[in-house]
């Protein structure tokens, strides 16, 4: 199955969520679990359910390629 192309808004709210939950996030400590960083942290910020938090640390920015490719024709193209 292909990779899902998502968009760069999606890609920085992933790197935002992920940045967040490096720095709250505790394994083993329930207090700090990701559902209480989501409650706590990731919810009133962006406002996402928890599904889709989970969702979006799964999602590995560096590897996401760009949703436009050298093919599509450009605003500017052919302009000198």
């Amino acid at each position: 199955m292909a990779k899902k192309k998502r968009h760069k808004s999606t890609l920085a709210r992933a790197t935002q969520v992920k940045r967040l939950t490096a720095l709250h996030y505790e394994a083993g400590n329930q207090a700090k679990c990701y559902k209480a960083v989501w409650r706590v942290w990731i919810y009133p910020e962006f406002g996402i359910c928890y599904r889709t938090y989970l969702d979006l640390l799964g999602i590995d920015p560096e590897a996401e390629e760009p949703r436009r490719t050298q093919a599509e024709p450009s605003l500017f193209d052919g302009m000198d």
